[in-house]
């Protein structure tokens, strides 16, 4: 509770000083999208079930709001609201059972810091990035294995901190690689030995890609 307080808490801040800042030079709205490119494979302790093809989708508004030019640099921040999409595959590992396809949905919201440097007159500028997200879980699936659990689902919250850089091209265009460390797990669930697989994707890679107009 005190990680959900606090990583909103920070958000808030930041999406209220990015308003209230006098010296934005430029604001941008567009389109924002991410495809996960983490796809771990592992079995839970005691050999009970496999979780597979862990996969993960983006897509979202996202605005950007640049001022204090530094020098060579522009220093600002962006923010997105994303429909995010985790699936993973679920099988049993003795016994009878088919495979179970478990997808859960959240609404994203990541406030990043900004700061683009320009390439000589190249229409090109490189970019770095780094803040907090929370999510909030909109729609999920809970999943059972006989004699093993019941009803297991994700927790209403996740939130986390995202740092990330890439390329921009013609001012519009942004294509980059983020690094994201989840803070909270995705389940409670008490069953020795299953909290790790359940919430072991504590890390993860993702390449987005923004297109603003």
């Amino acid at each position: 509770m005190k990680t959900k307080r606090m990583i909103t808490t920070v958000a808030i801040l930041i999406l209220v000083s990015m308003l209230s800042t006098p010296a934005i030079s430029q604001v941008k709205f567009g389109v924002k999208g991410s495809v996960g490119l983490n796809n771990p494979d592992f079995n839970v302790p005691g050999e009970t079930f496999n979780v597979e093809n862990m996969t993960s989708y983006s897509v979202g508004p996202a605005i950007e709001a640049m001022f204090l030019p530094l020098g060579a640099a522009d220093f600002g921040i962006e923010a997105a609201l994303l429909y995010n999409d985790n699936r993973m595959t679920i099988s049993r590992l003795q016994g009878e059972g088919a495979d179970r396809e478990v997808s859960n949905r959240y609404l994203n919201l990541p406030v990043n810091a900004k700061i683009k440097f320009g390439i000589g007159l190249l229409p090109l500028k490189l970019f770095g990035t780094a803040g907090p997200w929370a999510g909030y879980l909109i729609d999920g699936d809970e999943f059972n294995l006989e004699d093993v659990a019941d009803g297991i689902k994700a927790k209403e919250f996740q939130a986390g901190a995202n740092l990330g850089f890439g390329v921009e091209v013609l001012n519009m265009i942004q294509v980059g690689l983020n690094y994201s460390v989840k803070l909270t797990d995705n389940y409670s669930e008490d069953i020795p030995n299953w909290s790790d697989p359940l919430n072991g994707k504590t890390e993860s890679w993702t390449i987005t890609g923004t297109i603003y107009f």
